[in-house]
């Protein structure tokens, strides 16, 4: 089986890069691929903040949905607090706006996340943590506030249960070619240059992976905990990640003496 590409936009908001989105949007239509669109409802982070607020943000959002674009929940005001990140289902960061909440006041942000997307006539069907960090308790909160059943992360080649949840893993944050499994490609379209943008229409132009996107919602779920391929993938990729951080730490060291 040939490699399948989902297209995943990150950090969508009332304030979002008007422009950089609308010419991303033209690319993705061009090439009939729908992507999965991370939805801040009350953005409350500066770093995410490119353009006035939009007061027509809605309409978009729903414009999107009604073409066949997925719509997550990407938490709610993507404002973050400290956490030890060994304790995070995937542990990325040492920041997070949900983990390490207690399991009511967890449930308060998603019904708050909630409201806003039911208010303005849109029911989100996965979700997206704000920098990829959350815990347990963010699952059991999601399962008894939301309908959500799909959660975008998670390193694997594809799909896999856990906590009663489907993980479509997300392992890329650039466009490659792969020759099989299921590839998350995680873009945000704020802080991409326009030569990054004109660069992807390129690539889709060329390349067989607009022919191999799919929507997150296509994939046949499996209902399997991840195999042992999974697990050598995910142990490789997390030990890399680890060296990369001990490399960082000691470059900062060496700089600053």
């Amino acid at each position: 089986m040939s490699a399948k590409y989902i297209f995943r936009l990150d950090d969508s908001s009332h304030f979002q890069d008007s422009n950089k989105w609308n010419l991303l949007e033209e690319i993705f239509d061009k090439h009939s691929i729908n992507c999965l669109v991370a939805v801040t409802p009350n953005s409350k982070d500066p770093s995410i903040n490119f353009d006035k607020k939009n007061n027509n943000y809605w309409m978009k959002v729903r414009s999107w949905e009604a073409k066949g674009w997925v719509i997550a929940m990407h938490g709610y005001s993507h404002s973050f607090h400290k956490v030890n990140r060994k304790k995070l289902i995937f542990p990325y960061y040492n920041r997070s706006e949900f983990a390490e909440l207690s399991l009511k006041k967890q449930e308060e942000k998603l019904k708050k996340s909630l409201d806003i997307f039911r208010s303005n006539g849109v029911e989100p069907s996965v979700w997206v943590a704000p920098g990829h960090t959350f815990d347990i308790n963010t699952l059991k909160a999601l399962k008894k506030v939301t309908n959500i059943t799909i959660v975008s992360d998670g390193i694997a080649y594809s799909d896999y249960c856990f906590q009663d949840f489907t993980f479509v893993p997300q392992q890329l944050w650039s466009v490659e070619e792969k020759k099989s499994g299921i590839w998350t490609i995680c873009l945000h379209p704020n802080n991409m240059t326009y030569d990054e943008i004109y660069a992807l229409d390129k690539i889709l132009d060329e390349s067989q992976i607009a022919r191999n996107s799919i929507s997150i919602l296509d994939i046949q779920f499996a209902n399997k905990g991840r195999n042992i391929s999974d697990c050598l993938y995910s142990l490789f990729f997390w030990t890399k990640y680890e060296i990369k951080l001990i490399l960082k730490h000691f470059s900062s060291l060496f700089s600053n003496s």
